[in-house]
């Protein structure tokens, strides 16, 4: 199985997921940006969540969320505070963890949500991945990852694209998802979604304009929905999905480190370091 990835820094602590069949290390550029400003960070690993070679076991959504919740209450009790996030699907498991855990996080940052597959590169036939669940054999059907990997940078994307040859998966992820991890990443997506109103800590949600896998709607309905007292919504025009790998990727850790020391009076030089808001059209923040 993957391997968890800690990243050390300081008593705040910051747990990240990464995207369904995925490793931990589509997360470690914004991981090692947030410890060298001071925060440990935590790049899980879950069962039959994330990607490993060969079948290790069917993916259930509500296990997933069960590991995900003893991986943060685990945190809790060894660190001061605690953050939640993560990127697509993983931003969806935070989301589950923040509105249905005993104690709430410091904040949740959610990077790509997936609430809709609505992006302009997934094929028209996605709507029928329902049916797997009915058709005899359905579940063993696999969706091949395509252009443009989920980076606009070309030479991370060629990266990206040898690695997928080489080992059948990368940074940004595994060659192919199941339709087995597809239909249960829809359960949590359904059970989430009636959920968001029960996430009261402060949220930042970062999100591409052109994201390729879902498009800003999924931002705007979490930013619409959480009963946060604080929420910050950044829109990317220079990236696709895997804005923690692609072309602001450092803006990605500046806006979170940004946002952290907002919450925290003693780290008011992080503030300093956050890029500054500029609103165009209907994206306001970008």
């Amino acid at each position: 199985m993957t391997e968890p990835l800690v990243f050390k820094g300081g008593p705040h602590a910051v747990v990240l997921f990464h995207g369904l069949s995925s490793t931990p290390q589509e997360l470690q550029i914004t991981a090692r940006g947030l410890s060298r400003a001071g925060y440990t960070v935590i790049l899980p690993a879950i069962r039959t969540y994330s990607w490993t070679r060969g079948d290790h076991g069917r993916p259930v959504w509500r296990q997933w969320v069960g590991d995900a919740r003893r991986i943060y209450e685990q945190t809790v009790s060894r660190y001061e505070s605690v953050s939640i996030g993560g990127l697509c699907i993983g931003a969806v498991l935070a989301l589950h963890v923040a509105a249905t855990s005993r104690e709430a996080p410091a904040s949740v940052i959610c990077l790509s949500t997936t609430l809709h597959y609505d992006g302009w590169s997934l094929p028209w036939y996605r709507h029928f991945l329902p049916l797997a669940g009915w058709l005899p054999f359905g579940h063993r059907y696999r969706f091949k990852e395509r252009w443009p990997w989920g980076v606009k940078d070309p030479r991370m994307r060629q990266w990206i694209e040898q690695q997928m040859a080489a080992d059948g998966a990368s940074a940004a992820g595994a060659a192919e998802l199941g339709a087995r991890h597809l239909l249960e990443a829809r359960r949590l997506i359904r059970a989430t979604r009636s959920q968001l109103p029960q996430v009261t800590s402060p949220t930042l949600v970062l999100h591409a304009v052109e994201d390729e896998v879902a498009s800003p709607r999924s931002a705007e309905e979490v930013i619409r929905r959480v009963k946060a007292g604080r929420t910050r919504l950044v829109l990317l025009r220079d990236s696709y999905h895997m804005i923690s790998l692609d072309r602001e990727k450092q803006r990605v850790t500046d806006e979170i480190g940004g946002f952290l020391a907002l919450l925290d009076p003693s780290r008011k030089d992080m503030e300093s370091r956050r890029p500054k808001v500029v609103p165009i059209g209907r994206y306001g923040n970008i």
